[in-house]
């Protein structure tokens, strides 16, 4: 329907070019007149062809006149023409950016041409893809919150029945057992707080420089009793010390969550060593383990929230599930790297690297 943009941009443009036409019209049909006028004065022999000269003029005036009605009457359907090929990728995105408003998110637009135009369409479709993905990670994340909490929650009820029918006794070990669940509820609640914390627009980082040694020791020495009681051998390999901007607090946190995650899946005897190479341009940190490994595929998708490979394999050893997840984004926020090369069976090396 002929209405919105396409009507405002077919006025302007038949005003504007109207306006031009008919301006010119008249300029032109003054400067005939006006020549007519001079030519009766100048020529003695006017008298004698006033008539021809009249008719002459009458022609010219008419000839402008019409050519300039018919210029108008062209400039307006060039005008709807052009105004509604202009209009319409705009009223396509208008749409698309409705149908997204109303969730229907896979709606995309159509490129047309290599112009700003275009661009704004490709930056609407990159827009839409990014809220349908988004929302994927959005639906995702809903359904695996509610999984891990549905577990621990039926483990608990479960039990709480049968104690109350009698079927179990409240022994310290089944007692032990509920308690195991609810320090995994909070767990998850906890780390779900914080990586909510994490990507929230005011949350920013304390950095100061820092010797990374130092921390490093420092949470190797923080963990070393829990290695010790597993029989696993915790040994540091570092190189010369560096200062680095960082935050202290949230550092402290990524090696210890590492050191965790060595710990659970490292079994007795194995040995877990962290290890540091200092160059010119960055400074690598490197935490190996002789453990159970990963796949290649799964180390694509460990930093992915609540992700597990071998689901038996992740309950046995337990996990929130996004400490890995707070991991990275800790990292990244340094303005760090962070990926794990394992093999499965063979251990798992996980490596940060910091650019000085």
């Amino acid at each position: 329907m002929f209405k919105g943009l396409h009507a405002r941009l077919t006025l302007i443009f038949i005003l504007a070019a109207s306006s031009i036409l008919i301006i010119a019209g008249l300029i032109i049909m003054y400067e005939v007149h006006f020549h007519f006028t001079m030519f009766q004065k100048d020529v003695p022999e006017f008298n004698s062809i006033e008539p021809l000269t009249h008719h002459f003029e009458k022609a010219l005036l008419s000839s402008v006149l019409w050519t300039s009605l018919g210029a108008i009457m062209l400039v307006c359907l060039i005008s709807y023409f052009v105004a509604k090929n202009l209009s319409r990728p705009m009223v396509e995105m208008r749409k698309a950016a409705e149908k997204m408003a109303k969730g229907e998110l896979q709606v995309r637009v159509k490129s047309l041409g290599d112009d700003e135009l275009n661009e704004l369409g490709n930056s609407l479709n990159q827009l839409a893809a990014k809220l349908q993905l988004q929302e994927t990670y959005r639906k995702n994340m809903t359904s695996d919150i509610a999984h891990e909490l549905r577990t621990p929650l039926a483990t608990i009820k479960s039990h709480l029945e049968a104690f109350e029918d009698g079927v179990f006794e409240p022994t310290t070990v089944r007692i032990q057992s509920l308690t195991g669940e609810i320090d995994r509820l909070i767990t998850i609640v906890q780390d779900l707080e914080y990586l909510t914390a994490m990507e929230a627009p005011e949350f920013s980082l304390n950095k100061k420089p820092q010797q990374l040694n130092h921390i490093l020791i420092k949470s190797v020495d923080a963990v070393s009793g829990a290695f010790v009681q597993k029989g696993i051998l915790l040994q540091s390999e570092l190189d010369s010390d560096l200062e680095i901007n960082i935050d202290a607090k949230r550092m402290s946190q990524v090696f210890m969550n590492l050191f965790s995650n060595a710990l659970r899946y490292t079994p007795r005897g194995g040995e877990v060593t962290v290890v540091t190479h200092v160059d010119t341009e960055s400074v690598l940190i490197t935490i190996r383990d002789t453990g159970m490994g990963i796949s290649e595929e799964e180390s694509k998708h460990v930093f992915e929230r609540f992700y597990r490979g071998e689901k038996s394999r992740n309950r046995e050893h337990g996990g929130s599930g996004i400490g890995l997840t707070i991991v990275k984004r800790i990292v990244e926020a340094h303005g760090g790297q962070i990926w794990i090369n394992g093999e499965y069976k063979q251990g798992t090396e996980v490596n940060i690297k910091f650019f000085r």
